[in-house]
């Protein structure tokens, strides 16, 4: 059972952005959440590799394809869902946003291997139901120098909501792996002081929706660093349910500061 300061964590989130609650999930809790990703990755091929990072780099030598499946299915994972919809962390979302309802906007796992081929660029949750919204990630694997991680820029979340764009300043000279996601003009995003956190396995980082975050490389060969996500928007200022016309997600073109209830 987990012990909660709601103030202090809500506090925290306001101050800085962000709020780490160390060793949210337990050993028991973790190895529950690795033995069903592991067993799932069995079911594609069978090996007799106990580690989830060495079943990782396995299965996707034996096939891309069903690799990426296994990603895309984890979303439906009910092990992981029961952890990140548990009933604390909907109680501190509902008294951030001092809101009775709130919407699960999609619990995954996110995995970045030693290729470092699908970091994100820095930028802010868009793309939600509502404006306002918590993200929480939560690592499977200590995240460091060597094994890569979060990255944010401290107290971005501050001054609203920055323009987003599908390509950025240096996309003519630097990769971008896909043309779909949105990303925050490198001009703004020096303006603010960047860290890279070092998050413990099992801790949770709680992230509001305007904070600049991205992810940094991993140094370390033959690591896989996964992670569970999820987003929740509260009650208010969903457009959607005020305006007929308004898509279910609010796209990333529209001027988040000016959406009110």
């Amino acid at each position: 059972m987990r012990k909660w300061n709601y103030n202090k964590a809500i506090k925290e989130i306001k101050k800085n952005g962000y709020f780490v609650y160390k060793n949210f999930l337990s050993k028991k809790d973790l190895n529950e959440i690795k033995g069903s990703l592991l067993d799932t990755l069995n079911y594609v091929k069978k090996s007799p590799h106990r580690d989830l990072r060495s079943k990782y780099y396995f299965i996707k030598k034996y096939n891309k394809k069903l690799k990426g499946n296994w990603y895309d299915i984890a979303n439906y994972n009910l092990t992981i869902r029961k952890f990140v919809h548990s009933k604390d962390v909907l109680e501190l979302v509902k008294k951030y946003y001092n809101s009775k309802t709130v919407f699960s906007v999609r619990p995954c796992i996110h995995a970045h291997d030693a290729s470092n081929d699908f970091l994100l660029k820095p930028h802010q949750e868009t793309n939600m139901f509502s404006r306002d919204g918590i993200l929480l990630w939560i690592p499977l694997f200590d995240t460091n120098q060597d094994t890569g991680g979060l990255t944010i820029y401290e107290k971005s979340h501050l001054n609203g909501f920055f323009k987003h764009a599908l390509s950025n300043e240096k996309s003519k000279k630097s990769k971008v792996w896909t043309k779909n996601f949105t990303h925050i003009s490198d001009s703004i995003v020096k303006r603010f002081q960047k860290k890279n956190l070092s998050i413990k396995a099992g801790s949770g980082v709680f992230i509001v929706n305007s904070l600049i975050h991205c992810g940094y490389q991993m140094k370390k060969r033959n690591h896989v660093r996964i992670t569970l996500t999820e987003r929740f928007n509260p009650l208010q200022k969903i457009p959607f349910l005020r305006n007929d016309k308004a898509q279910l997600k609010i796209p990333y073109t529209i001027d988040y500061n000016k959406i009110i209830d």
